[in-house]
């Protein structure tokens, strides 16, 4: 953990010092942290507040843990602590352990993180875009491996408490730091990215995630493009060139940042080459040879003072074209801290990605791709072409789908437009759950009216249908958005595998 004095936090948060004014503003506060049962001995604790909790309510949890100082927003809470050790409700704790006070604990949390922030000697990398953040910065991450020390967000961390924390949880002999924007309205990336103040920043792409809040694409690119306000000045904006948005937006950028493009069309080459404004580098990738196993291609990294192009090959240990795009993220990021573009390749084809995204398990003689993090159009178009890679012609292909959130007045065509590519991939089989199903099963009819499917009450009807239909050597694809928890399809379908033995020809549907 970061070592902080207890002027520097005062400093950069505003604090006022109300108890323990003994203490030596030099005093050595060793990390920072919000949580009682992850705090340790001479950290700092936050008393954040949520939705569902206060911390202040842990702030004698806090003393009682010898935390280096602590940090509140409500005097009345260390007064009311100050009583009950008056009263003998709590040992003698208070008076020894710095109290500071600011006026909003989160705001202080993020003001501490900008604060830190600019004692780091190292590159910090921002992602965000409508999908494949977390696997890009993965990704960005791997490829950086070979030669730095790379600290990264972790889990979903990447809001306006995640990121702040991740960035206080930086290492001194850290060599870069990934962090992750995830948002769901206007302004909250531009307040993350004044936080992080990257060097590098990269858009993935400009999708229809959270366009029931924003109201349209272009909405939704103002406020992804909010990463360049914190951007520091020379730094370099990689973008999506085979996102049209994000080539007509680019045009606009600043001449104090520098732009590169990745791209996997030619179309996307064409318009990178058409910019009207200097372009650092381009990351094209060619010779695509897909298997159940790997993705293999050949990347190009063209310089616009190089009459030829560098080149590499890549090797990924998984199917999926979405995942070319984000090893041209990760590439372009490597080459940008001047690292060896074949060493970065090593790196991405050892990368390996957490949570369920895209997690294979063999159970009962059949392949479950369980992708159940989250969902949306774009995410689950790469998870459908996915599993149609992994099954080939070995076996039939499944879908079992809950539905994706926060698409709005979209949400119907959306839905249908994802049914349309179940059918269009050849699936067999398609169940569905949630508030739009139906439009899923309109989508699919409409381009195979006969294709076997039915809406599931639940995840356990789910289950329980797939347990009944799937037979071996079925490529099952489990994908659904967070709300509708469709890993308690896969928990409970693993587990009626395993209690009952598998015929060799399932029903269609039960």
């Amino acid at each position: 953990m970061p070592e902080l004095t207890l002027k520097q936090i005062m400093d950069w948060s505003g604090a006022a010092l109300i108890s323990g004014d003994a203490c030596d503003p030099q005093t050595v506060i060793s990390g920072v942290c919000s949580d009682t049962r992850q705090l340790r001995p001479g950290a700092l604790f936050i008393a954040l507040r949520g939705d569902r909790f206060d911390g202040h309510t842990f702030i004698g949890r806090a003393f009682e843990l010898s935390a280096g100082a602590i940090m509140i927003d409500s005097r009345q809470a260390f007064s009311d602590l100050q009583q009950d050790e008056q009263n003998g409700v709590c040992s003698g704790f208070c008076g020894h352990i710095p109290v500071l006070l600011v006026r909003d604990t989160l705001q202080a949390l993020q003001d501490l993180a900008a604060g830190y922030r600019q004692l780091l000697q190292v590159p910090v990398i921002a992602v965000t875009g409508s999908v494949g953040k977390t696997s890009t910065r993965q990704m960005i991450a791997a490829c950086l491996a070979p030669a730095l020390r790379v600290h990264q967000t972790e889990a979903n961390l990447n809001n306006e408490i995640g990121l702040p924390q991740t960035l206080l949880s930086s290492e001194p002999t850290d060599q870069a730091v990934v962090l992750e924007m995830g948002m769901r309205a206007a302004g909250e990336i531009a307040l993350l990215s004044r936080v992080a103040n990257p060097d590098i920043a990269i858009i993935t792409c400009i999708g229809w995630s959270h366009i029931g809040r924003l109201g349209s694409r272009e909405a939704i690119l103002e406020a992804k493009w909010e990463i360049v306000s914190g951007l520091r000045p020379g730094g370099l904006l990689i973008i999506n060139g085979d996102d049209p948005l994000l080539v007509q937006a680019a045009a606009t950028l600043s001449e104090e940042y520098r732009l590169a493009v990745v791209c996997t069309t030619s179309a996307g080459l064409s318009a990178a080459r058409s910019l009207a404004r200097p372009v650092a580098c381009v990351l094209t990738a060619g010779q695509v040879s897909a298997t159940a196993n790997q993705t293999a291609f050949s990347v190009q990294l063209m310089l616009p003072e190089q009459p030829h192009a560098d080149a590499a090959a890549v090797t990924l240990p998984f199917p999926g074209q979405h995942h070319i795009r984000n090893t041209l993220f990760g590439l372009a990021a490597a080459w940008a801290l001047q690292q060896d573009l074949t060493a970065s390749a090593g790196g991405a084809a050892a990368c390996s990605f957490a949570g369920n995204r895209q997690r294979v398990i063999q159970a009962g003689g059949m392949t479950i791709m369980d992708d159940s993090y989250n969902a949306s159009p774009e995410s689950i178009a790469a998870a459908l072409e996915a599993l149609s890679v992994l099954a080939g012609d070995k076996g039939r292909k499944i879908a079992a789908l809950g539905c994706m959130l926060e698409l709005g007045l979209f949400a119907a065509e959306a839905h249908r437009q994802v049914g349309e590519q179940v059918a269009s991939h050849g699936f067999s089989l398609l169940l569905v759950y949630g508030a739009e199903a139906e439009d899923y099963l309109i989508g699919a009819r409409t381009l195979q009216p006969e294709l076997p499917s039915c809406c599931c009450a639940d995840q356990n009807e789910m289950a329980d249908r797939l347990a009944a239909a799937l037979r071996p050597g079925d490529f099952l694809l489990i994908k659904g958005s967070r709300a509708y928890a469709m890993e308690q399809v896969t928990d409970r379908l693993i587990k009626l595998l395993a209690s009952s033995p598998r015929k060799e020809t399932g029903h269609d549907l039960a």
